[in-house]
């Protein structure tokens, strides 16, 4: 996969100042072996220190157009060494890496009368634990709660509600997955493309969501993602929305986000709405309506698989919303949950 000039530029100026890192470090060994000398320490035996289990080397990974750059940071209780901790990785080696291990996924494509199975917690004021089941061909919906007509936990099954508005990502699974299949791989172009078509704009856009709520059946022409906040909450969205992205894209959304100015990531330990820690990317975003939020997306710190996304608006009426994708996967039946049996059908409840 190509990889944009933008990414390689921002990723190339990164690793230039892990470079000097690193020469800063060698300058500090050959103080130390200067000094073991002095003191009678033989230098033989001080880079022999440097293979003990007492050193520790933290590798920061840079992959970019097929190329791996490296720093080794090095820590030992001997003579002349300075401790020092591990240095964090950067926005664009973590959405790199991401890229990466997205495009080594096996492709999984539901049959069309499979379910796609989600499992996720949601947190407002407190969390709900949720799951549910969307046939592939978009004809139903299956949920787990309290059957109407008895109150008893159930499998409740209905038929898709059908809707005059746009569809949006997510609506419907098969059309989801292939409007996403047909997304450029190169990220630039994916990054045009979700900028300008509704498909993806619709709720993930403050904008659009105040026009959704307000009950307009048919929503007027809504603005392109022409600033950095407006691109970001895209590319979350489609993240949030859809558990069964094909992976050449999950790579491209990923090094996409790397060519958004304004993405940090966070120093301080985060977790998702499950309570997972995970790497966690974070924008500020002054665009919004009505007034600025802060949107946060939760990687998990081994695979770089999405995890969660949570949003904050602050100020005097302050809101939070997180949500966390704690498994998914394809079924043959509502209730059933991947590698598990068929549900007994006493648990299934139809609903009108």
């Amino acid at each position: 996969m190509n990889t944009p000039t933008g990414f390689t530029q921002r990723l190339g100026a990164e690793l230039a100042r892990l470079e000097e890192e690193r020469a800063g470090h060698a300058a500090e060994e050959r103080l130390g072996q200067e000094r073991n000398g002095r003191n009678g320490a033989p230098v033989t035996a001080r880079r022999r220190g440097l293979a003990r289990p007492g050193v520790r080397r933290t590798l920061l990974v840079g992959l970019a157009a097929g190329a791996v750059a490296a720093t080794v940071v090095a820590t030992s209780d001997g003579p002349g060494a300075t401790p020092r901790p591990p240095r964090p990785m950067t926005v664009a080696q973590v959405l790199d890496a991401a890229a990466t291990a997205a495009a080594k996924e096996p492709e999984r494509k539901p049959g069309p009368h499979q379910w796609v199975y989600t499992d996720q917690v949601v947190c407002t004021k407190g969390c709900e634990h949720s799951l549910s089941w969307q046939r592939y061909d978009g004809a139903s919906n299956a949920r787990y709660g309290p059957a109407t007509s008895t109150g008893e936990p159930s499998v409740l099954v209905s038929d898709a509600p059908r809707s005059t508005r746009p569809s949006k990502i997510g609506d419907r699974p098969r059309e989801t997955r292939e409007a996403l299949s047909r997304l450029p791989a190169d990220p630039r172009k994916l990054l045009a493309r979700i900028s300008t078509d509704r498909f993806y704009a619709l709720e993930a856009d403050p904008y659009a969501a105040i026009v959704h709520s307000i009950g307009h059946q048919s929503l007027p022409e809504l603005p392109d993602a022409t600033t950095p906040g407006s691109q970001f909450a895209r590319i979350l969205f489609i993240l949030q929305n859809e558990p069964g992205i094909p992976p050449r894209t999950t790579a491209a959304l990923y090094r996409a986000l790397a060519l958004v100015p304004g993405v940090r990531l966070v120093d301080t330990p985060a977790r998702d709405a499950a309570g997972r820690p995970g790497l966690t990317l974070a924008f500020d975003r002054q665009d919004s309506l009505p007034g600025p939020v802060r949107l946060f997306l939760f990687l998990d710190p081994d695979t770089y698989a999405y995890l969660g996304s949570r949003t904050e608006r602050p100020g005097r009426n302050a809101v939070a919303l997180s949500s966390a994708r704690v498994a998914s996967g394809i079924v043959d039946h509502p209730g059933q949950v991947p590698g598990g049996p068929a549900p007994d059908p006493s648990r299934i409840t139809r609903e009108e």
